[in-house]
């Protein structure tokens, strides 16, 4: 079965051949639409059994069959008609920078070249050479271009990026004068894995600060280079795209280049129907010919009549609306959290000492977090026993009123492959916050999956279900390790909110556990989350602010949030479900 991400990719590639073979820009653009709303929608199994897939934005009979089709099957008719008449590797040449739908279609017509690899091939034989249109510049472009699509190829971990793109920003500002600098695309939105960094920056010296930016050491490649953009690629593949205007045009900029390319569609449509055209140069009043500039990103949405969107909502799914009636819910922001519950120490698998996590944490301004060492299901060597775990309790209520922090004493719980856990109920009791996760049989059936982890939300004890559904991403390129382990979602967290217990949105790098589609369609059942660092060391405490990141893409406020709570909260959310035996 496809996941929404793999049936997303086969609508783009419906919607690209469709406008190769020639069909009318607004069929092919339906697949556009109906792919953005698919890869933000709760996973496509479980919608398509209950036919809720058709309530999907954009999402009619015709593109309904051809996602179920997809979901079944892993291709439809119509994908399959278009791939007898343009091989599915023709879509590589197609994601060259400079290369258009009809260019590709041109080459492969007259040319053969069906993949990246003929178009190489052509270019080095000189094949190419002297066809109309096709010059020095444009061939040198496209080699570039080639090594773009290359680094395209992977994604890079939200975590990673961030921390090049901050890189960049620093040495940027080293160069000549800069009013505004910032990072845009899917890099602000949060979204877990990232193509390529966008950044975008007001100067009154472009063409020198674009000079600068090109000549980074850090630069392999300069793919390109004008009055007002740039783009450099990284080793590894990661690409930086660099957009300058004035800074009277901030607003217009940043909100242009931060996207989705879902979102702005629907922005732009929405402007239309009130004769405006929006893009990063201003907003044309198409009537009268004048020009709204923004400095501020919000002026944008002003002047069409609309609430702002924060970055991570703009997905294109149904912000625009909620914009329009003013109903933007108020996101959960870093600010609001009171402590951390899940974090390690040498005593299980982590890195520091108990001592430096408690001050580490107190040092945050917490007024409270947890120490959640892994129960011995992890392994003799890293989990703590019964024995081990009242030690380090008497440990911690020293050491938290030390630091004058309030220090819970929980454990990162094993889930068995029943469902039962790896503490009794004897020491379960004894722990302030017990956070139960899946380490183990991760390879189970999705009905076995389901009712293990019902069964650890029905047990009192347990607080949260740490990291739900298990994925892991690769260190460098965003691939993940595995999409995770199957689960019937509406059960679990029809189960979650019935029993009272918290589902976790993990801010570890590999992690990033609840994704946001699956925390938005949790949080209908009016589930209840706690947002972690899951940190293993005193410096991965800030990836709680991931975890932020990921939870305001889900739409979730301070009130959704277990530990944006006070002590006291936290305390009766804990005791009211053991309470409930």
């Amino acid at each position: 079965m496809l996941s929404n991400a793999q049936v997303a990719q086969k609508l783009l590639e419906t919607r690209t051949l469709m406008e190769m073979a020639g069909e009318s820009f607004y069929k092919y653009m339906a697949y556009e639409k109906a792919a953005a709303s698919v890869e933000n929608a709760p996973p496509l199994g479980d919608l398509v059994a209950a036919g809720e897939h058709l309530e999907l934005p954009g999402v009619g009979k015709s593109i309904g069959a051809a996602i179920e089709q997809l979901v079944r099957t892993g291709t439809s008719e119509q994908l399959d008609q278009l791939h007898r008449q343009f091989p599915p590797t023709l879509l590589e040449v197609l994601g060259v920078s400079g290369i258009g739908t009809k260019t590709t279609a041109m080459l492969f017509t007259e040319f053969g070249i069906a993949s990246l690899a003929d178009l190489e091939g052509a270019i080095e034989a000189g094949t190419l050479a002297g066809v109309p249109r096709l010059g020095k510049k444009t061939i040198e472009n496209w080699r570039r271009g080639i090594l773009a699509y290359r680094g395209r190829l992977h994604r890079t971990p939200l975590p990673i990026a961030l921390a090049v793109a901050r890189e960049a920003i620093e040495y940027l500002r080293e160069g000549p004068p800069i009013e505004r600098l910032v990072f845009a695309g899917s890099l602000r939105r949060a979204e877990a894995t990232v193509g390529d960094i966008d950044l975008v920056c007001t100067t009154r010296d472009a063409v020198d600060v674009i000079a600068h930016f090109t000549a980074w050491p850090r630069a392999q490649a300069v793919l390109a280079e004008g009055p007002t953009k740039a783009s450099i690629w990284l080793p590894g593949g990661l690409q930086i795209d660099l957009r300058v205007l004035p800074d009277h045009l901030y607003g217009n900029l940043l909100q242009h280049f931060t996207g989705s390319r879902e979102h702005n569609i629907k922005l732009r449509e929405c402007a239309v129907r009130s004769s405006l055209r929006v893009s990063e140069n201003g907003i044309l009043n198409l009537e009268n010919g004048e020009v709204i500039t923004c400095s501020e990103e919000a002026g944008v949405y002003a002047a069409l009549g609309m609430q702002y969107v924060p970055p991570e909502l703009r997905s294109g799914l149904n912000e625009i609306e909620l914009a329009r009636a003013g109903a933007i819910p108020t996101l959960v922001e870093a600010g609001d959290l009171r402590g951390d519950f899940h974090m390690h120490t040498t005593w299980s698998d982590g890195d520091d000492t108990l001592e430096a996590m408690i001050a580490a944490a107190a040092a945050r301004g917490y007024e409270y977090h947890a120490i959640s060492d892994h129960s011995p299901g992890r392994g003799r060597r890293l989990g703590l026993d019964p024995r081990k775990l009242a030690e380090q309790r008497a440990l911690i209520e020293q050491l938290g009123a030390r630091h004058g922090i309030a220090t819970l004493c929980a454990g990162e719980v094993d889930v068995l492959p029943d469902g039962s856990l790896d503490f009794s109920d004897d020491v379960l009791a004894s722990l302030d916050v017990v956070i139960a996760s899946v380490h183990s049989a991760t390879g189970q059936s999705r009905e076995e999956m389901t009712a293990r982890l019902i069964r650890a939300c029905e047990n009192p004890y347990v607080t949260i279900i740490g990291h739900p559904t298990g994925r892991r991403f690769g260190a460098s390129t965003g691939s993940a390790q595995g999409t995770g382990y199957e689960f019937d979602y509406d059960a679990v967290f029809a189960a979650a909110a019935r029993t009272g217990t918290a589902l976790e949105i993990d801010g570890q790098a590999a992690r990033l556990d609840l994704p946001a589609p699956l925390a938005r369609k949790a949080k209908t059942f009016g589930v209840a989350f706690a947002l972690d660092s899951d940190a293993h060391r005193t410096g991965d405490l800030a990836a709680i602010d991931f975890a932020v990141g990921q939870a305001r893409r889900a739409g979730l406020e301070k009130d959704d949030v277990l530990n944006a709570q006070p002590l006291e909260r936290v305390r009766a959310f804990v005791a009211r479900k053991r309470g409930a035996r």
